[in-house]
């Protein structure tokens, strides 16, 4: 069991989000490397952290090699790192141009900022991660939507969420998540928005347990908004629907040739297995007088198991006959469903029973 604090740096946390997620950091009992340009303000957030956790203050631009080594220099002292926060960020000029007036030269500094200064820091760091550690990239919606005004801005964001989708891939032992805070009543959001009243938008606080809940939690890399984040389950990024048939090749073979179904990956560890593709699934679940109910509309009596293919064709009697052709056999003609869908089933080699349907028929049934 590992005694010592964990380990944090946080960049941009002498005010505003990172200074929000610091505080509540330090109050968990997390050591602390943070940095800000300006020293009288990273001053005063040191003082302030520094009565709860240990804190190593650097001042210093995220953009310049040498403050990035000697922060990650700092966490090394502190015993290693268990996670990164790249917080600090650039806006650009403000008001902020059209990409058509829009400074190369300031452009370029906006992407040293929020783009290579992350990404710079994340290489340096690799090595002194420890296991079960977190990157966290803080991003944006301008990442994702087309704003008038926010090419500059938004677009750096987008190339920080590339980079972190990659390095999810690269470094599937860590987690990496790019995460959008949402509007935020900061200095920057002013900066953005000059001459407006911004003091409507919720404070950083409001992002802080999103953050927390990926940092202390179980979630898989990826992207998030910060105040979504713990307020419903997590979704299902991928349904997959295991089935164990006695006549694997009939079967593969009837997928394959008769759906046209493509395999993305297979395995052979003394038994067979393969993953094929589909554009769409989604999970039934039946009560035993339902499932006899379908049974008897599709098939005339209860003749499915507990696991039963349902798959939503174009054309049912193209499709049926390219399953037959492929080694099913027809249980019962089509039927019209009370729901207007013409269904067909089928069994499959060793008994896997099919449903083809095509939704939307209005027709009598073909029977």
């Amino acid at each position: 069991m590992r005694l010592e604090p964990k380990v944090a740096l946080v960049t941009g946390a002498s005010r505003g989000l990172g200074l929000a997620l610091a505080r509540s950091l330090a109050g968990r009992g997390w050591s602390l490397v943070i940095d800000a340009r300006g020293e009288q303000a990273l001053e005063l957030a040191r003082a302030e952290l520094a009565a709860r956790t240990r804190v190593v203050a650097l001042p210093g631009d995220v953009a310049d090699p040498r403050h990035a080594r000697a922060l990650v220099e700092a966490a090394r002292e502190l015993g290693g790192l268990d996670l990164l926060v790249n917080n600090a960020s650039g806006l650009g000029p403000s008001p902020q141009p059209a990409l058509a007036d829009y400074p190369l030269e300031a452009l370029e500094q906006v992407y040293r900022v929020n783009v290579f200064a992350p990404l710079r820091l994340i290489q340096l760091a690799l090595p002194v991660l420890r296991p079960g550690a977190r990157l966290l990239n803080v991003t944006s919606d301008a990442a994702v939507e087309g704003y008038a005004g926010w090419g500059g801005y938004g677009s750096s964001k987008a190339a920080l969420e590339q980079l972190s989708r990659v390095l999810a891939a690269e470094h599937p032992e860590l987690r990496v998540y790019w995460v959008d805070p949402g509007d935020m009543n900061t200095r920057m959001q002013q900066e953005a928005f000059p001459g407006e009243d911004v003091s409507d938008r919720p404070p950083p606080e409001a992002s802080v347990p999103g953050l927390l809940e990926l940092i202390e939690g179980d979630w898989p890399s990826g992207r998030y908004k910060a105040r979504e984040v713990g307020q419903r389950p997590s979704r299902v990024r991928e349904f997959r629907f295991a089935v164990t048939v006695r006549d694997f090749d009939g079967v593969l073979r009837l997928l394959r040739e008769g759906l046209g179904l493509e395999v993305a990956q297979e395995w052979d560890n003394g038994g067979r297995g393969v993953l094929l593709n589909l554009e769409k699934a989604t999970l039934e679940l039946f009560d035993e007088p339902q499932a006899e109910w379908v049974d008897r509309l599709e098939a005339g009596e209860r003749v499915s198991g507990p696991v039963r293919l349902a798959l939503e064709v174009e054309r049912l009697e193209e499709a049926a006959r390219a399953l037959q052709e492929a080694g099913a056999q027809v249980v019962k003609p089509p039927v019209l469903t009370p729901w207007g869908d013409h269904n067909q089933r089928l069994r499959a080699p060793g008994g896997l029973q099919i449903t083809l349907y095509e939704a939307g028929k209005t027709e009598e049934p073909v029977s």
